[in-house]
């Protein structure tokens, strides 16, 4: 058996009061064990496993468990049933296990290392078993399915009839019981902390209205079922390095929806489903769709199938799996959102929730043994019919470079190896996109692979599209997300071995005896860099112009704008020599600095000079509460905490009239909806930033904010668009979903053309940049011709769906933009830099709105004073 590497808690019982766990306990003895919501009525278990209510106190449903009960019964069950193994894949940034539990025969179990180690050459020759995935909870506060797992798990441990043994003998069933522990239990404390003894079905009481950020999100308030591609967590990290030694053959997704809803399993909306995906998939998924709707017929529970969700986004469980090999299904259980609650459809209860993700976990067990041959047979054909259609395409692969940026690059083939993508590095010089590569800087993906389809999805822009409507976003591709430069090549170059794993950025110590020490801003190593000589008071300076100085002997380089310099003579008496901080923080971080040997510059700035000014130490504040994008809010959050390594103080807006701003540098506002803000906290943020403080505000917080009191100088929207529509001609009732998707922007990725002499775009050499963009909202221009960092293209579109409105109502706005108020500044971002936790190709914008945006100067005209 696996090893079991998570103590139990077996005392893990809920803190109730004792009578009314008396009577919860003497309630499930006497009704008997059959009582647990969803199983079938002649199941037989085990009198040896205790059943979940034994073993909680309270029958699943009744209360929502912690997830260290769940833990702690998944736990006991591997320890006490010879059909169940457990091992501990990972832990949560909340430190909290992440669980992979594996079920088959006892005669099995010693197999399951060799079967697994043997999956990809199974997988490709068509041989069984097949293996089903079970995953749940991927959303906290979508909480039936924690429950069923726990449910689920003690049907497949304890069950003796004839279909679950023999199940067990034909199938290897793993399950993920909780994809989101640290969500779950901030959703479980928040509904059990309202639940009365007499429980409330009024929709408007408490319980069913959690407090921001909400039990939906992970730890850093991140939608974990849109990370399967970014990986940027470790529950993904881990769920995904074990994925893909299984290779599964279905893999389910439950979630849960709003209360005025029934429920909903794939195949879904058949016009939706990402074109990458065979045809064949779609048709398994809806054999299978047959078992789901046969028990939940049997159980007298409506359902839909061919509405509402889409199977699209890469980065969704239910879609990921197929485009890598398996059939992904989606399930959504109309919600309790706490333990009772009326609906349009009645009165729902938690445990019916719980019992409607159990019906659909048996009936998926069921279709994928009763399936088992065809599953097997499509999933060895996908991966052969891949390496076919790469071969028809006459495609070699695709070659991707770092452009200069060692971190950016290795980061990316990092990602690529976490999903189990064959890596190669690059061993000649190299042209990728028009830039000269030397060696060491460039890695080859070939295209005779399994995930060729994947590859193309992640790797070839978007451009026809068969469907206007998206449930996400419309295109992710990596390379621009990166912002690297990648091509599709007819033949690969020189490569050595694929890489097992990529080495970190070693950077090697500067020597101490410089005058000076630069730091080059284009490399991703350089912002954490600057975060902590300035958290630990040393004197930073920046330089404005393109700069070249002299480096060695006889050499000298050239440094870009926004490079860091560290002058010997500047730093504070009292602080610890800077050159072995620098070489602690270059090592730590990966950074190349450069020991400058005078301070006379060979061209550009003198070190001294105006033009190379001091970086103002930062102590910013991000606003957040209600209305506020939690996910956006994490997105930032996350980005000082794991990426900068700087603590960000978070301050709830109902708290601001409370709070003095003047202690802080930067007030940075997440996307959301602001009207809720009262006039005096729009007043008290004017104030702020006309006494020198800086607003950093993005996507509908960069709109809101041009109604703050601060004599705002912008150009008047055009004419056009505030005349009163015109009588429009007639239109079918059923073309206005399809029209109103047609307006929305859901994601894709536009162009923005970068005035690279701003500090705000320092550390970019190019005036073209990709941008991930969502939403419908619009900035004005100021009238102040300097204001505009950046501005989106005329070709604005490069990759994804755009409507054609809404092409040209962005064609040439502002996508960034610095306005002077007072002493302060306000800095308009209309897009999301740090979306999801990996775009770092605009990160740096943030970065440098952030620490160079106090640096920006006056940009009137004397004849704009006259």
């Amino acid at each position: 058996m696996l090893s079991v590497q998570f103590t139990p808690r077996l005392n893990a019982v809920p803190a109730l009061p004792l009578r009314f766990l008396t009577l919860v306990l003497c309630f499930s003895l006497s009704a008997g064990l059959a009582a647990a919501p969803g199983l079938p009525a002649d199941f037989d278990p085990d009198p040896d496993l205790r059943s979940p209510a034994e073993f909680l106190g309270f029958e699943p449903g009744q209360w929502h468990p912690r997830h260290d009960q769940v833990a702690a019964y998944m736990a006991y069950l591997a320890e006490a049933s010879d059909r169940v193994t457990i091992e501990e894949i990972g832990r949560t940034h909340g430190l909290r296990p992440l669980q992979l539990l594996t079920f088959t025969t006892p005669e099995r179990q010693p197999e399951l290392e060799r079967l697994r180690a043997d999956r990809v050459r199974a997988s490709r020759a068509g041989e069984g078993p097949p293996v089903i995935w079970l995953g749940y909870s991927v959303h906290g506060n979508e909480a039936s399915a924690a429950s069923a797992a726990v449910v689920m798990a003690w049907y497949l441990a304890a069950a003796r009839n004839e279909q679950v043994v023999a199940w067990l003998e034909q199938a290897v069933i793993v399950m993920e019981p909780v994809l989101n522990p640290d969500g779950l239990d901030r959703f479980a404390h928040w509904v059990n902390m309202h639940r009365g003894m007499n429980r409330n079905a009024d929709p408007a009481d408490r319980e069913h209205h959690e407090t921001w950020p909400g039990g939906r999100t992970n730890y850093y308030w991140f939608d974990l079922n849109r990370d399967w591609l970014p990986l940027v967590h470790p529950e993904s990290q881990a769920r995904l390095a074990h994925y893909h030694l299984w290779r599964p053959h279905v893999l389910t997704d439950h979630h849960e929806m709003g209360p005025n809803s029934t429920y909903f399993f794939q195949p879904g909306v058949p016009e939706r489903n990402n074109p990458v995906t065979p045809t064949r998939n779609f048709e398994l998924t809806a054999a299978i769709a047959e078992h789901h709707g046969r028990l939940l017929d049997e159980a007298g529970e409506p359902y839909y199938t061919r509405e509402t969700f889409d199977d699209y986004y890469l980065g969704k469980g239910s879609t990921y799996p197929d485009l890598t090999g398996g059939v992904g299904i989606l399930f959504e259980q109309g919600s309790a959102r706490g333990h009772r609650q009326d609906t349009i459809y009645g009165e729902r209860t938690f445990t019916d929730a719980v019992a409607n993700q159990v019906r659909t976990s048996i009936s998926t067990v069921e279709g994928g043994v009763a399936l088992a041959d065809e599953l097997i047979a499509y999933q060895a054909e996908f991966f052969a019919g891949a390496r076919r259609q790469a071969s028809a395409d006459r495609n070699a692969g695709w070659v991707f470079a770092d452009d200069g940026d060692a971190a950016r690059g290795r980061a990316l083939a990092a990602l690529l190896l976490r999903h189990d993508i064959t890596v190669m590095p690059v061993t000649e010089e190299v042209t990728v996109a028009g830039r000269q590569q030397p060696v060491g800087t460039a890695w080859a993906v070939p295209a005779d692979q399994d995930h060729y389809r994947f590859l193309r999805s992640v790797f070839e822009l978007v451009d026809e599209l068969p469907m206007e409507t998206f449930y996400d976003v419309s295109t992710w591709p990596l390379a621009l997300s990166f912002d690297l430069p990648l091509e599709p090549v007819r033949r690969l170059p020189a490569v050595g071995e694929a890489l097992a794993a990529v080495e970190p950025v070693r950077a090697s110590a500067p020597p101490e005896d410089a005058v000076a020490w630069v730091v080059r801003w284009d490399q991703r190593a350089a912002a954490p860099l600057l975060g902590a000589l300035l958290a630990d008071d040393y004197r930073v300076q920046v330089m404005t112009r393109p700069t070249r100085l002299h480096v060695g002997a006889n050499a000298e380089r050239e440094f870009i704008r926004g490079s860091l310099v560290i002058h010997r003579g500047l730093q504070p008496a009292q602080a610890p020599p800077v050159a072995e901080r620098l070489a602690e923080l270059a090592e730590r971080h990966g950074a190349e600095v450069h020991a400058v040997r005078s301070g006379l510059a060979v061209a550009g700035s003198d070190l001294g000079a105006p033009s190379v000014p001091l970086v103002d130490p930062v102590r910013p504040v991000l606003l957040v509460g209600s209305g506020l994008r939690a996910t956006h809010a994490g997105y930032i959050w996350h980005w000082f905490d794991q990426y900068l390594q700087q603590p960000l103080t978070r301050i709830d807006w109902q708290r601001l009239g409370r709070i003095n701003l003047t202690e802080y540098t930067h007030l940075i506002l997440p996307d959301g909806s602001y009207s809720m803000l009262p006039e005096e906290a729009a007043d008290q943020l004017a104030e702020f930033v006309r006494a020198g403080g800086v607003v950093l505000a993005a996507r509908r917080a960069a709109a809101w904010v041009e109604t703050l009191p601060l004599g705002w100088e912008l150009v008047e929207p055009d004419a056009a668009e505030d005349e009163a529509m015109e009588p429009s001609e007639r239109r079918p009732y059923e073309a206005f979903e399809l029209d109103r998707a047609r307006e929305l922007i859901g994601g894709s990725v536009l162009g923005v053309e970068l005035d690279v002499s701003h500090p705000l775009a320092f550390g970019y050499t190019r005036e073209e940049l990709p941008v991930m963009r969502r939403g419908r909202h619009l900035l004005q221009a100021a009238t102040n011709r300097y204001s505009s960092v950046a501005v989106y293209s005329d070709e604005v579109r490069l990759s994804g769906y755009l409507g054609e409105s809404n092409r040209e109502r962005l064609a040439g706005t502002p996508a960034l933009s610095l306005t002077r108020h007072g002493r302060g500044a306000v800095v308009r971002m209309a897009d999301d830099y740090l979306f999801r936790g990996y775009w770092p190709g605009t990160e740096r914008l943030f970065a440098n709105a952030l620490y160079f945006s106090r640096i920006v100067g006056p940009t009137r005209l004397p004849s704009e004073e006259d």
